[in-house]
């Protein structure tokens, strides 16, 4: 005789079928999960794409499953495929705080900064000890020019991660940016000490340099930057370049310095290197005035305005170093040339890169002015196209230096 069965026993075949399917459905969720990464990691995302909603069509509740497909979308240019499957990801599980630093990243590309900057606080709650989204924060304030808050982001980490040199490196970028060199070069000296060959950190340690003056420690980084990148050390060395003063003396000058031989025994009261300001212009008049040229060479593109301000030059009398002595240290004579301290007019002509400058010579009462025209020096103090200053190794020119110095 059969046992009758109860509806107790058809709930357990029911419940027991559904688990069996459950189970099956598990199954093929992970087999497609695990073909989709698969061939996500040959980079095939297309197919990865398939297999992995697939996956997500079995098995809604699997995270892993969203944040490939996310990824898989990304790499195909999909982004907001990518944004959507980020976000449905999160609305199960809102506490993956990779997944709000992966969205964040996505917003910051398209410079959606208040998106990005909520996303990245949101995975930095999250998770206090990953460095990633804090890390990433600096980088959105930077970008931002939010100089003071990428500060504390970049400090934050590099007390969490005291060995990484990134934030040392970041830190350091932004107070180059700030005009803060002194302490980009603490920051970035303590970057290429954890990793030694980190070009980018070389490159802005020898902005700092430069920008401090030191020469000598800014052309070391364009060494060592050379020899880790070529093309990288060229355009440090271009960077920091500091515009030159490379020649003077055009066809149409009409002041032509004169450099004469000093006597070989001079007599005290001989003026060897004074000349008569007949020897050096034609002002035979008492009293008389011309206005005379020279012209100057750079090796930059100069900023006009400039080179084209008069406040901008000088004319010296020769006091030591390459310029020499002004009448080799002999006593002026009474009836010494006045000498402009600033010319009266400059001309910029930017295809030669060349400055005409314009000033005044005069003749005295008695018609016998005398100068020493080689150890005039004429010395520029503005600055190129990029804003750059002068090289102070090559800002002044006179005759008897015969080159800039």
């Amino acid at each position: 005789m059969a046992t009758q069965r109860t509806a107790w026993d058809y709930m357990d075949d029911m419940f027991s079928t559904l688990a069996s399917q459950d189970s099956q459905r598990a199954q093929l969720a992970n087999g497609a999960l695990s073909s989709g990464l698969g061939y996500y990691q040959k980079k095939d995302y297309a197919r990865a794409t398939g297999e992995l909603k697939r996956a997500i069509s079995m098995d809604p509740t699997n995270t892993q499953a969203y944040k490939f497909l996310a990824s898989a979308y990304q790499a195909q240019g999909k982004t907001d495929e990518a944004i959507k499957t980020y976000k449905n990801s999160l609305a199960l599980d809102p506490t993956q705080d990779s997944i709000h630093t992966n969205l964040g990243n996505i917003y910051l590309q398209q410079k959606k900064y208040n998106l990005a900057e909520r996303e990245f606080k949101d995975a930095a709650k999250l998770n206090p000890t990953d460095t990633l989204a804090p890390y990433t924060l600096g980088q959105l304030y930077v970008q931002t020019e939010r100089y003071g808050e990428a500060e504390t982001q970049f400090k934050k980490v590099s007390r969490m991660a005291p060995t990484d040199p990134n934030p040392y490196y970041s830190l350091g970028a932004v107070y180059n940016k700030e005009g803060k060199y002194a302490d980009a070069v603490k920051q970035l000296t303590q970057a290429v000490k954890l990793r030694p060959k980190m070009e980018a950190a070389h490159f802005e340690l020898g902005v700092a340099y430069a920008a401090l003056g030191d020469t000598t420690n800014a052309q070391k980084e364009v060494n060592t930057l050379t020899t880790l990148n070529s093309t990288q050390g060229a355009l440090l060395k271009l960077t920091i370049a500091q515009p030159q003063m490379i020649a003077a003396g055009g066809e149409d000058d009409t002041f032509l310095p004169a450099k004469q031989t000093p006597s070989t025994n001079p007599q005290p009261g001989d003026n060897p290197y004074l000349l008569s300001l007949l020897d050096v212009v034609d002002l035979s008049a008492a009293n008389s005035s011309k206005v005379l040229s020279m012209t100057f060479y750079f090796d930059s593109a100069m900023d006009a305005a400039s080179v084209q301000d008069t406040s901008n030059w000088t004319i010296t009398k020769a006091t030591g170093g390459a310029a020499g002595y002004y009448n080799n240290l002999l006593p002026i004579l009474p009836t010494e040339a006045y000498i402009p301290q600033n010319p009266l007019s400059v001309t910029y002509d930017p295809e030669k890169r060349t400055a005409t400058v314009n000033f005044m010579l005069s003749q005295n009462d008695t018609g016998d002015a005398t100068i020493d025209s080689a150890h005039m020096v004429f010395k520029f103090s503005g600055t190129d196209a990029r804003g750059k200053v002068m090289d102070p190794a090559a800002d002044e020119f006179d005759a008897a230096a015969e080159g800039p110095f």
